[in-house]
């Protein structure tokens, strides 16, 4: 059985979330969350103190009032709610199909057997997995864990155990990460968001 826990993620004393995950690499997820929601960067953290079940960041300046950035819109009274391209970045080095090396590289049975999911970054040099309960908090988790070797996202690779959908290319333009790889096909929204942020997404059955 996989083993899930609550955690709550705050900055500066303020909780900005709360999310069920599984236990462990919890510095990385915060890395990873605050960067993919475009919250904080990398270089504006000070620390990261884990006290189960709290997750506490203490940011460079103090002073700072931290609110995630909206990129998707709900309508008056929640009627209608879009995903607002429009607030997500472009990025100017899309990667070929051709280039997406994932050589030797193949998920961990163990997680995913036990219905979890995995995401990984894969640079030219490095590789960082990750496993949870859901994608987007893998997703985070592996991101976070590039963040915090300062690794060279420019022409890296995000390659996850599920469908693309939205949120994670979402995550992947917030990160600079240029390309996402699944053995499934994307998400229509997925597709469209990814053109408009020069994103590639690849679909690769062998993974």
């Amino acid at each position: 059985m996989l083993d899930e826990h609550l955690y709550s993620l705050s900055v500066n004393g303020r909780i900005l979330t709360s999310v069920l995950m599984l236990k462990g690499a919890e510095t990385a997820y915060a890395y990873g969350y605050l960067k993919t929601e475009e919250i904080l960067q990398p270089e504006e953290i000070e620390s990261v103190m884990v006290d189960d079940p709290d997750i506490s960041v203490l940011t460079r300046d103090t002073r700072q009032v931290l609110l995630p950035k909206k990129t998707v819109v709900s309508g008056c009274g929640g009627t209608a709610s879009y995903l607002d391209v429009a607030k997500l970045p472009a990025l100017d080095h899309p990667v070929n199909p051709a280039d997406a090396s994932l050589k030797g590289f193949s998920f961990p049975p163990g997680v995913i057997s036990e219905g979890g999911f995995s995401a990984a970054v894969l640079t030219g040099t490095a590789r960082f997995p990750a496993d949870d309960t859901g994608l987007s908090q893998a997703a985070d988790k592996a991101i976070g864990a590039s963040l915090m070797k300062k690794a060279d996202l420019s022409s890296a690779i995000l390659v996850i155990s599920s469908k693309t959908s939205a949120d994670i290319v979402r995550k992947a333009l917030f990160a600079g990460i240029p390309a996402v790889v699944s053995k499934y096909p994307a998400t229509t929204l997925a597709k469209s968001t990814a053109d408009a942020g020069h994103l590639t997404v690849i679909c690769e059955p062998s993974l």
